[in-house]
């Protein structure tokens, strides 16, 4: 919460009408914070489902990528069809066979896609196992013509005997090809990543991209030496650079002929750009002009929008509103917004993106008694700068956690998400910087429980601190590591001889590796073994991309002698 800045508070008392705060009351995720005023409910708290008895299929059904173009010859669906005892429909492990009178179990789906308005089938005749997600099938988009509408798409699917019968829906986006020489993003849907194309090298590829940045200061550092700045920034190993708008300007964002500067020279070190309107982005007309000014410009990747939104309470469908402006203006680019809260209308604000960064601080902070405002923290009152937060690593995993399962409650298509793990500190409700050690284990913390990205939060910041994430943007984001991780789900590793020790895994088969990332939460050593188990067995380390290493591979786990405190490692491994 430290990019309120304290004062932007009081922005949030303009809104507390429309929640359940009393007049004049001034909140933040929804909560009174200021001593002379009492506690309430809140509101706003996603409550999980009601849990079914029996087990329910949750049938869904979207796009692997978020957009295609005429340029794209082929397209494919992710189908998923888990048992869940929260979403789905009625589900009887049973199916018929006429010719010989027996039953069996309900193991496959059969399921056709099409076009929902003129039913042209897209895919035909195939099956998915029952509990199973991630099913890929492709088809060809040349029956579809290239344009800014969407096309809706059902699937339907059934039981072998026919006894049983699903319905899913999605929509379908084939856009027309750029003419004007703007960029072009897409977001993969199954594993989280953005594809863009080198076009600097006019070429026609799409290349997974894995972002690591900061939120970086235009007014008091970057604009400076716009030139010097941005390529310094872009030498430390930063493939995207956030930059915040000056809210001190009479548009509160930025000098458009300075930043048309600034783009000039991100075009020409092939530097990505995330466009942030966090000042403007309730203000329609604001959001028009900046949109039509810059969407054409080759190193846009993506839109920011609401900074915070859920904390400062704005209403509720300003995120949405702001979104669909965006994408009528600029189908081409994703958007993306940061929540702060831990549970407060996450549904009404996320829906406004496409991509949700997480701005979780629990180092150096007291998340039970506010210095700032000299009162207690809770679920229902107070303001620490971490909210409903213990204090400690797992406050930033349970957070990503939380909002996956989020959007399964909801019901709605994956989103994809990103970390911002704090690089700041002396100020406000945190009392030092972190160590570059505690920042290593919060980017791959993240990292490990599914962002996809990652920008910290702020630039310029201290030497130890740019040093270290320089070394993670170069490992995360290249080679064998970046491939595994745009190109396979993640899966969580159990753990022994180790209490809070973090790790997942991420198999490539069509490589032979598999990336194994390894984070101590504990800030001493253990001398004791510590077993990993692995999803598949491995037959060696082919690289140490972060970390001392000394792990040993034996068939499908991995061990150690001793974990040093706060050890973040980043391993390839073959596998057999």
């Amino acid at each position: 919460m430290a990019r309120a800045a304290l004062a932007g508070l009081a922005l949030a008392s303009s809104a507390t009408a429309l929640f359940n705060a009393p007049p004049g009351v001034d909140i933040w995720c929804g909560k009174a914070y200021r001593s002379t005023n009492a506690s309430f409910e809140p509101g706003g708290w996603l409550e999980e489902p009601p849990l079914s008895d029996e087990p329910l299929l949750n049938l869904q059904v979207y796009p692997r990528m978020n957009l295609y173009t005429e340029d794209d010859q082929f397209a494919s669906f992710i189908v998923d069809a888990a048992l869940s005892h929260t979403n789905g429909a009625p589900f009887y492990n049973s199916t018929f066979d006429k010719s010989t009178n027996a039953t069996a179990p309900f193991s496959h789906l059969y399921i056709d896609i099409s076009v929902t308005a003129n039913g042209l089938a897209l895919v035909s005749s195939a099956n998915v196992s029952i509990n199973s997600t991630g099913n890929e099938f492709s088809f060809a988009l040349g029956g579809l013509a290239a344009r800014y509408d969407a096309y809706n798409i059902t699937l339907v699917g059934a039981s072998r005997d026919g006894n049983q019968s699903y319905l899913a829906t999605t929509t379908l986006h084939k856009l027309p090809a750029r003419t004007d020489g703007g960029s072009v993003a897409k977001l993969d849907k199954l594993y989280g990543g953005i594809y863009t194309q080198d076009y600097l090298a006019n070429s026609s590829a799409w290349t997974a991209l894995l972002p690591y940045s900061f939120y970086v200061s235009w007014d008091g550092w970057l604009e400076n030496s716009i030139v010097a700045n941005t390529r310094a920034f872009k030498d430390h190993g930063y493939n995207i650079i956030h930059v915040v708008p000056n809210a001190g300007l009479a548009n509160q964002a930025f000098d458009f002929a300075e930043f048309d500067a600034f783009l000039d020279v991100c075009d020409a070190l092939q530097l990505w750009v995330m466009y942030d309107m966090r000042w403007t982005y309730k203000n329609l007309s604001s959001v028009a002009e900046q949109v039509n000014r810059f969407k054409a410009r080759k190193s846009l990747l993506l839109w920011y929008t609401g900074d915070e939104p859920d904390g400062a309470s704005d209403t509720l469908n300003a995120t949405t509103d702001a979104y669909a402006l965006i994408k009528a203006l600029d189908p081409y680019h994703p958007v993306s917004l940061c929540l702060n809260c831990y549970n407060f209308h996450y549904g009404a604000y996320s829906a406004g993106a496409d991509i949700v960064l997480s701005d979780v601080y629990p180092v150096a902070v007291n998340t039970s008694w506010s210095v700032q405002y000299n009162t207690e923290c809770n679920t229902t009152y107070g303001c620490c700068g971490c909210d409903d937060c213990a204090g400690d690593f797992e406050d930033i995993s349970q957070r990503l956690d939380l909002f996956q399962q989020y959007q399964s409650w909801l019901g709605q298509e994956p989103k994809a998400f990103w970390g911002v793990p704090p690089a700041f500190g002396n100020e406000t409700f945190w009392s030092r910087y972190p160590t570059a050690a505690e920042e290593a284990v919060m980017a791959v913390l993240s990292v490990n429980h599914g962002a996809k990205g990652i920008v910290a939060w702020t630039w310029p910041t201290q030497p130890h601190l740019a040093n270290v994430t320089s070394g993670l943007a170069k490992a995360l984001s290249g080679g064998d590591v970046a491939d595994c991780l745009l190109g396979a789900k993640t899966t969580g590793l159990a753990v022994e001889g180790r209490e809070r020790l973090d790790a997942a895994a991420w198999v490539l088969p069509a490589k032979g590796v598999m990336l194994v990332a390894i984070v101590s939460l504990e800030y001493m050593e253990t001398a004791g073994n510590v077993t990993i188990a692995l999803p598949v067995s491995a037959s060696g380390v082919k690289s140490v991309d972060w970390g001392e290493g000394g792990w040993t591979v034996s068939g499908s786990s991995l061990w150690k002698k001793g974990v040093q405190g706060l050890e973040v490692d980043l391993l390839v491994l073959d596998i057999e």
